[in-house]
């Protein structure tokens, strides 16, 4: 068991990429707001949307990889099946008009963090890891729902 596990200190590398990782949610809905020199405003809205189903769809794999843990298979099943959904959700976002996909976003990142933090107090996952996710689940959902408003002031 490491170190942050123990303590459970979100380890460095894990908070600083994951930070990084709300730029792009941060500068494309900005980019809706405000006139950003190499952003405009229907690019920010792409890469607000395609950059999001990317990273629910990467959310949905770390999933499939704790379904893989030392579970039975009665439970290993429910658990892959349901950790494919924010593949299927960003994808199908991907393809949406502008207010759906970014609905459907802010529900699917809203879930997954749900679900992350519940399988932190059940002890299938370190207690660092629900801090982070609701620290970065927080920063997704204020973009998107940022983008969402600028979509409909329009």
């Amino acid at each position: 068991m490491s170190d942050h596990s123990l303590t459970g200190r979100i380890p460095t590398a894990a908070l600083v990429l994951g930070l990084a990782g709300l730029i792009p949610f941060a500068a494309g809905a900005a980019s809706l707001w405000v006139r950003l020199p190499l952003l405009p405003p229907e690019t920010g809205l792409r890469l607000v949307v395609i950059y999001g189903a990317i990273i629910l769809s990467f959310l949905s794999g770390i999933r499939w990889g704790t379904a893989i843990g030392p579970y039975g298979t009665g439970r290993q099943a429910p658990e892959f099946a349901a950790s494919v959904m924010g593949s299927l959700a960003g994808l199908s976002a991907a393809f949406l008009p502008a207010i759906p996909a970014l609905a459907m976003l802010i529900a699917g990142f809203l879930v997954q963090g749900l679900w992350d933090v519940m399988s932190v107090d059940s002890g299938r996952l370190p207690a660092w890891f629900g801090r982070l996710r609701m620290i970065l689940t927080a920063g997704v959902v204020v973009a998107l729902v940022a983008a969402l408003l600028a979509v409909l002031a329009t």
